[in-house]
């Protein structure tokens, strides 16, 4: 809040001769915003009467009007000092707002109360005490002020404008745009009040009304480049990049200097994907002033959106080349070097950026995510509490522990990171996908869905998200519910080659395999080089028995997308069927090369050598997937199977049972080792798996007991 000092012209009393005169020709000359004149002038007549209190109280408020804060408190307190039993409502007040532009909070506090104590009627006072009460982030009780202020004077616009300010701070959004309308209809030429109700409008999220009320703002002050700078990132948030580029330009013209504009500006040039116009700019910017480090900062955040990690690591280090002080480029460059898996060099950068600023949050969340890729869950919980404790509005920071925490199966401690990322970006559907799956995790079925409507309701363009969408509907079996929100995009964006192989999955796990094949015909149709139709239309050519022709159509899926592990995956499950147990280990192998942390590539290899005479490694594989994954039933189900394969008897009986002590409801492992115990002849036993596995629901198990039980 912008304070206005008031300076008090007391009237004269009966003063010594000499000093009467310099204190009038110093009060005059304050009149005139003289203040270094009336203060010399004040000196001097203390010089004259020290002990008049009243010349201090003088030459205070002077100081005051010239932010020497620090002398204008020393000359109160003089004053006070001098004359105790006539210190008046003045001295408190004036000495407050003293104290509130020296940032001593408690002082000011404790003399606005004095003050209200000599004059409790006074809206001013409460009003300025209310300033005190939202410096020292005691919100309410500065709500609870401005109350009383408003009620002693409902016509101050200043009054409903302050308290919405304090509103927001605490998060109660549609009170502060309720106060700044009221704000703004007794002041409507108050720029001020309209940016205020402009923030408070993105944050609800209303991008929308937000940029409308930002126009208003910049209608009445062209020059206000916060204005500009928040219109622009709401723009981008709505996917306006275009617009957004033209505002940030239109920014750094007002405010070269400004925090964060280039970079914003970067990641919007980046998000148009025109790498052209995105490259020119930064470069004719570097051509004019070739040693700015933070150009190439930028420049390189523009080329890793572009998906040029070598080109953007290069300007990062240019970039640090000019300014090895810099922990921002240190930060982006670890990010950089995150994403092309250099693991140990991001984590070497991280720690730079955080020996330059140990505030840096964000390369705490680098460093966290990074740890967490080399399977450090400890170091990378401490370093995201860390990054969390300095800044506890990142929203990526909740989402990534959220995630660290659902590796740790600590369901609701991941729901409670996700809901907080939710509520601190509500405009991000991928945290409503991300608290979806926590719940599911923790059974309510109700929520997740919920989360997964929301998100897929909420008009992303990142079809990878949908894709991560479908993929957790089919992990909580959610096949109907799938169907009918990939049906509604389709309908919504009929020419979307996704949403019709997203909902050919979904109709596909319904047993439709007909249908599920037509939907990835018509993705096909649309865009003939859409990788994930081929793959899943090699799927249900599989679930067709048809493994020549669905070996066609994955060939296909990896030749347009050569870096996706579930396709080499799938492969290498087809080759198994056609019994090339060889070529499926190679695809085996290409799977884990892409993505080492897909568990249960190890286990599918391991039997995949049982067949393999003298394959070696077979034990190590299922090991190393229990190591990463100690309670997945179906990883023994697996070493079961390998172990029947080389005639181990016992042990792969002992591993049906391990899987069954895990989850006594996995069917494939009582039908297993209830067709080993008739092998076994152990009917008596066989026929109690058996029947187990039959009451689960597995056909196989039903047609065993028909067979053996009766």
């Amino acid at each position: 809040m912008r304070s206005f000092l008031i300076l008090l012209l007391l009237p004269f009393y009966c003063l010594a001769q000499s000093a009467e005169p310099l204190i009038q020709t110093g009060n005059s000359k304050a009149g005139k915003k003289d203040y270094q004149g009336a203060i010399t002038d004040f000196t001097r007549a203390i010089a004259i009467d020290a002990n008049n209190a009243k010349i201090y109280f003088y030459r205070a408020n002077a100081y005051s009007a010239i932010k020497d804060y620090p002398s204008a408190i020393k000359d109160f307190n003089r004053s006070a000092q001098l004359d105790p039993a006539n210190v008046t409502m003045f001295l408190y007040y004036y000495r407050g707002n003293a104290y509130n532009g020296n940032k001593n909070y408690n002082e000011a506090l404790a003399d606005y109360n004095k003050a209200l104590s000599l004059s409790p009627g006074n809206a001013i006072l409460y009003h300025y005490r209310a300033d005190a009460k939202s410096n020292l982030g005691d919100y309410k009780g500065a709500i609870e002020d401005f109350n009383r202020a408003i009620a002693i004077s409902p016509a101050d616009p200043s009054l409903y404008e302050y308290r919405g300010v304090a509103r927001a701070n605490i998060s109660d959004l549609k009170g502060a745009i309720a106060d700044y309308n009221t704000a703004a209809k007794l002041d409507p030429e108050n720029a001020d009040i309209v940016f205020y109700r402009a923030n408070a409008r993105g944050n609800i999220p209303d991008f929308k009304g937000a940029i409308a009320d930002y126009n208003k703002a910049l209608a009445m002050d062209p020059k206000n480049s916060d204005a500009l700078f928040y219109k622009a990132n709401a723009e981008a948030a709505l996917g306006d990049y275009k617009a957004a580029i033209v505002d940030y330009k239109k920014t750094i013209e007002l405010d070269p200097k400004k925090p964060n504009v280039y970079k914003y500006l970067a990641n919007a040039l980046g998000s148009i994907h025109d790498e052209k116009a995105a490259l020119e700019y930064f470069a004719k910017l570097i051509e004019k002033d070739p040693n700015n480090a933070l150009l190439y900062l930028y420049d390189g955040i523009v080329k890793s959106n572009l998906n040029d990690k070598e080109g953007a690591i290069a300007d990062f280090d240019k970039g640090i080349e000019l300014d090895e002080k810099n922990t921002e480029i240190y930060q982006s460059r670890a990010d950089a070097k995150y994403n092309i898996k250099l693991y140990d060099e991001a984590i070497d950068d991280a720690d730079e950026a955080i020996e330059l600023d140990p505030t840096n949050s964000f390369a705490y969340t680098t460093r966290g995510m990074t740890k967490l890729k080399q399977n450090d869950t400890t170091g990378a919980m401490a370093d995201l509490n860390k990054a969390i404790e300095l800044n506890t509005r990142n929203d990526y920071t909740y989402a990534i522990r959220g995630e660290l925490r659902t590796i740790l199966k600590d369901f609701q401690g991941a729901l409670a990171d996700f809901k907080k990322a939710v509520e601190d970006n509500p405009s991000n559907p991928e945290h409503y996908l991300r608290r979806g799956d926590a719940y599911l995790k923790l059974g309510n079925r109700t929520q997740a869905l919920a989360d997964y409507r929301k998100a897929g309701e909420m008009g992303s363009k990142d079809n990878s998200l949908y894709q991560r969408l479908g993929a957790s509907m089919a992990k909580g079996k959610l096949f109907t519910e799938a169907k009918e929100i990939f049906s509604k995009l389709v309908k919504t964006d009929p020419d979307n080659a996704y949403y019709y192989a997203l909902r050919g999955i979904a109709v596909e796990n319904l047993g439709r395999v007909d249908s599920a094949i037509a939907d990835y015909n018509e993705a096909l149709k649309i865009d003939t080089g859409l990788a994930i139709a081929y793959q899943n239309r090699g799927h249900a050519k599989a679930t067709l028995k048809d493994f020549e022709s669905a070996l066609k159509d994955i060939n296909k899926a990896i030749s347009i997308q050569g870096d996706d592990d579930k396709a080499f995956f799938l492969r290498a499950n087809v080759k198994m069927e056609l019994k090339d147990y060889e070529g499926a280990v190679d695809d085996y192998n290409s799977t884990l090369f892409i993505n080492i942390d897909n568990i249960k590539t190890f286990a599918y290899r391991g039997y995949a050598k049982s067949f393999i005479p003298d394959a070696e490694r077979i034990e190590n594989d299922f090991q190393y997937a229990l190591t990463l994954d100690p309670k997945n039933d179906d990883i023994y189900v697996l070493w079961g199977d390998a172990e029947v394969n080389l005639k181990n008897t016992a042990a792969s009986m002992n591993y049906y049972s391990k899987a069954i002590s895990l989850d006594p409801n996995n069917p494939q492992a009582y039908y297993k080792r209830g067709m080993l115990r008739i092998k076994q002849n152990d009917k008596a036993n066989a026929c109690t798996d058996l029947n187990a596995a039959a009451k689960l629901g597995l056909k196989d198990a039903q047609a065993a007991v028909q067979q053996y039980c009766k």
